[in-house]
């Protein structure tokens, strides 16, 4: 008993170390940018060692992969009970998007998701994690509107994956705008025309 109690003590001490370094790596490339900030100004502002940085992270791209995590972790525990709580199928997929768009507006988002994530971890990678959060969610509520007759008869994969696509290139509209509250109403009537075009013709 005593040992495994010793074994979940230093688990969530390697936790809260891991997580003081993502904090610390996200102020600083929310505010210098990934290229001007050094793995020496990440311990210093976490107020760790070098061994604990490399303890977690091999490299500066997997610390910012860390931090990319973190932020789209946090924007989709925002999104999704939200909505999946909507009254119909065709609601909740609204309001997720327009969540979505509302995040855009996030000053850190825009920096580490929109601004540096594709410099620094390319597409494929970013996929890979949007579509951890989102894609299986978003494929499985277009199939039962699918099924229920809410939406037209689509594929479903194919239109999640074609919708997400759309939001993301929403995303880079309204993060490198002179006026992003401006485009980021526009983007969001373009995603509900986009919402209306799934429904059944009348």
């Amino acid at each position: 008993m005593e040992e495994v109690t010793q074994t979940d003590g230093r688990l969530r001490r390697s936790a809260a170390t891991r997580a003081a370094l993502v904090k610390a790596a996200r102020t600083l490339f929310v505010r210098h940018g990934y290229g001007e900030v050094s793995t020496a100004d990440v311990v210093a502002q976490a107020g760790m060692t070098r061994n604990a940085l490399y303890y977690h992270f091999a490299t500066k791209e997997q610390l910012f992969r860390a931090v990319y995590e973190d932020v789209e972790r946090e924007i989709a525990e925002r999104i999704l009970p939200a909505a999946l709580a909507a009254d119909s199928i065709v609601e909740g997929l609204r309001k997720g998007s327009h969540l979505f768009l509302d995040a855009c507006l996030d000053p850190a988002v825009a920096e580490i998701s929109v601004r540096q994530a594709p410099a620094v971890l390319a597409f494929p990678a970013m996929r890979q994690i949007d579509n951890a959060n989102y894609l299986g969610v978003l494929t499985d509520t277009i199939r039962a509107g699918v099924t229920s007759g809410a939406l037209r008869p689509v594929a479903p994969a194919v239109a999640a994956s074609m919708l997400l696509g759309a939001l993301d290139e929403a995303a880079l509209v309204i993060a490198n705008a002179k006026q992003p509250r401006r485009a980021r109403r526009e983007a969001g009537a373009v995603v509900d025309a986009l919402l209306d075009g799934l429904l059944p013709r009348s």
